[in-house]
């Protein structure tokens, strides 16, 4: 293996690790994008920098050296078939690692973004959770209208994240059926019809 591969190998590894550190499941999701948030913001130039600097290694390392190997792969006459093969196949490696890389960075960035969204539902989960509990210790019977923060939420989902669309649905539902209303029961109805035009 020759200097080349074994530098796109290394960044190669570098990104599964941190892949596999995103997707591990014993990591809070919401200590993790926080995280991810504060390097971003606080870092902004070593970010920049550190981003710069892999996709001019890959563009060099990964498309630049190859193509020179190829241009003298063709042009010379020096080169036995042994060598030919070598060096064929140094050149294959190379393109093949540093295509995979480049996927791994779009994978990367569909990741973050998809811990960043889960770390808001969990936020906007706990925060519905704890207003329950505060208003069920002051008042017994009365709910409070959590629907607005829900169609909020709902109205700020990209179209990439529709999987999670019937299980907000569900819960919604749930949260409207425990509610007690001092109207009749078409109240509960409507809301039900209007949730589902908007959904």
């Amino acid at each position: 293996m020759d200097a080349c591969c074994i530098i796109l190998t290394c960044l190669l590894l570098i990104q599964m690790a941190v892949i596999l550190i995103m997707l591990n499941p014993v990591y809070d999701v919401k200590k993790i994008s926080q995280y991810l948030t504060t390097v971003t913001k606080t870092h902004k130039t070593f970010y920049f920098c550190s981003i710069t600097c892999y996709f001019l290694s890959v563009v060099y390392l990964g498309m630049c050296v190859p193509l020179q190997s190829i241009h003298s792969l063709i042009f010379s006459n020096i080169l036995n078939e042994y060598d030919k093969l070598i060096l064929l196949s140094r050149v294959e490696k190379n393109y093949i690692i540093a295509g995979f890389s480049l996927f791994l960075v779009v994978v990367m960035y569909g990741i973050r973004a998809l811990l960043l969204y889960t770390a808001s539902l969990v936020d906007l989960a706990d925060n519905n959770d704890s207003l329950l509990r505060s208003e069920s210790k002051v008042q017994k019977k009365s709910h409070p209208n959590i629907l607005p923060s829900l169609l909020r939420v709902k109205r700020s989902i990209s179209y990439e994240t529709i999987l999670f669309t019937n299980e907000i649905r569900e819960q919604l539902k749930a949260v409207i059926r425990n509610i007690e209303f001092p109207h009749n029961r078409c109240a509960l109805s409507s809301i039900l019809e209007t949730m589902h035009v908007n959904i």
